[in-house]
């Protein structure tokens, strides 16, 4: 009866026989069993629980970074004649936008911080024009092939 219990508060164990174990590495764990004084067995029980625990938290941080890339990703606005685009509808997108081949852009009610935080590049537009209370190079180094560039 008490090995009974004391195999329930080990775990189930049985004899099990695993194929494709490379002679080599048997042979390292059982001298490792041997100095560590703990079974085979053991060892193995061991050795597949770090390995459950490494995947699970392999898994985790996968996850968090597929997340975070989603997050990070941008969207593209381009191909279009004439947009206008305000600082509030860049917050609902939720997302940084490349503006590309547009002819004429502009940017309302928009904060610097917004700009900044939403505004990836503005690529090939022949006139863009901004608030002048961002700030001239914020909007310069997010911008390329600008015809004519207009602060209001």
């Amino acid at each position: 009866m008490a090995t009974g219990n004391r195999q329930k508060e080990e775990g189930e164990k049985e004899n099990i026989s695993i194929k494709g174990i490379q002679k080599n590495v048997y042979d390292k764990v059982k001298n490792l069993a041997r100095e560590t004084g703990k079974t085979v067995g053991d060892l193995t029980n061991d050795a597949f629980k770090v390995v459950l625990s490494a995947a699970n938290e392999t898994k985790k941080v996968g996850g968090e970074f597929v997340k975070g890339m989603k997050e990070s990703m941008v969207s593209s606005v381009q191909d279009i004649s004439s947009l206008e685009i305000s600082g509030n509808e860049l917050i609902m997108n939720n997302r940084r936008v490349s503006f590309r081949n547009i002819d004429h852009l502009v940017f309302k009610d928009i904060t610097e911080k917004d700009f900044a935080d939403f505004v990836d590049s503005i690529v090939n537009v022949k006139t863009l024009e901004v608030p002048k209370t961002l700030s001239k190079f914020l909007v310069l180094e997010r911008s390329k092939f600008i015809e004519n560039l207009k602060f209001y």
